[in-house]
């Protein structure tokens, strides 16, 4: 049995499932076997629910969303995979994660090579996202530029970002290389969709007079494959569409330490730490879509293979009403 501290993360539908056993709110009223402690990501019910853990020396768990969630936002849907974590957090880079012990420690044979590429395949031609809301149509795509290098914007605060080993600073450095070094090669800025409608705040306030000549503001919620597809590279500081850049294979840069960096396969502004080393493509998307997380099928709410979850977001989230803009 698990205990969490959090009332939302109780009530997270098909929770049993993800977890493989009931998780009850409150705390334990005796200490049995198999008891323990989960929370959410590095949340204020995750910190009180490991330190009452590590006093009574039992296991706790962090969760967060999948890096394939839904098609609506984590505000309107509950989530098809969350990844459950025994030794930290994929997002924070100070400390090991199981994520990071996995592609670490993962050694693919043939067909676990064949299911990563099919997977890598289905996710272009699904065009599929973490969130895949703002399909199919989207007009912004035909004022984008013939060519143009990505740079991905975050909210303030986000917590990937303190825990990816970076911070305001990085966004201005992140978007001063873009220009530096593509000096030919107009520049798409896209703002978080949160931070375009004023409800957060994001690190672009202003351009200076020469960085607006160049670069064009993207802030609607347009879908992230149509931008990875075109751009010819991805500027990111701790943003999963790095991630997704490598699933279209782009060059991605970044300028923190997120999951996928530091494993030989993006350029990264910051030196790895010693426990990453390099590794394929297919042994990082391994860890992330299969070995790390784990996925329900909200038709039988039961668990269920990426494979089957990747299906249905691409059916599910073609069918969604146009969004004009």
């Amino acid at each position: 049995m698990l205990y969490t501290l959090s009332r939302t993360l109780a009530a997270i539908p098909h929770l049993a499932q993800f977890l493989g056993s009931q998780a009850r709110f409150g705390l334990p009223l005796k200490l049995e076997r198999d008891i323990g402690m989960v929370g959410w990501g590095r949340k204020r019910s995750y910190r009180w629910a490991k330190r009452f853990a590590d006093l009574r020396c039992i296991p706790c768990l962090s969760l967060e969303d999948g890096f394939l969630r839904s098609v609506g936002l984590g505000s309107k849907e509950p989530p098809l995979s969350l990844v459950i974590d025994d030794i930290g957090i994929y997002y924070d880079a100070t400390k090991p994660s199981r994520l990071e012990y996995l592609i670490a420690n993962t050694h693919l044979d043939a067909a676990q090579l064949q299911r990563v590429r099919d997977i890598t395949v289905a996710w272009r031609d699904g065009r599929l996202s973490k969130y895949n809301h703002a399909r199919p149509f989207q007009p912004e795509q035909d004022f984008l530029p013939a060519r143009f290098v990505l740079v991905v914007d975050q909210t303030f605060g986000d917590a990937s970002i303190r825990y990816g080993m970076a911070d305001a600073s990085s966004f201005r450095r992140m978007l001063e290389a873009a220009l530096d070094e593509h000096p030919d090669t107009p520049i798409v800025l896209k703002l978080h969709p949160e931070v375009f409608a004023g409800h957060k705040k994001g690190h672009f306030d202003t351009l200076t007079q020469g960085q607006a000549s160049r670069v064009q503001v993207l802030g609607r919620d347009l879908h992230a494959p149509y931008l990875l597809e075109r751009a010819e590279a991805v500027y990111s500081v701790t943003s999963q569409m790095g991630f997704e850049g490598l699933l279209w294979g782009k060059p991605v840069r970044t300028f923190g330490m997120p999951f996928y960096a530091g494993w030989g396969l993006t350029q990264d502004e910051l030196k790895a730490s010693d426990r990453r080393r390099g590794v394929s493509l297919e042994t990082l998307v391994h860890a992330a879509l299969i070995g790390y997380p784990r996925y329900v099928d909200p038709e039988t709410g039961q668990r269920c293979e990426v494979e089957r979850v990747i299906a249905l977001l691409g059916v599910e989230s073609a069918t969604q009403t146009p969004t004009s803009g």
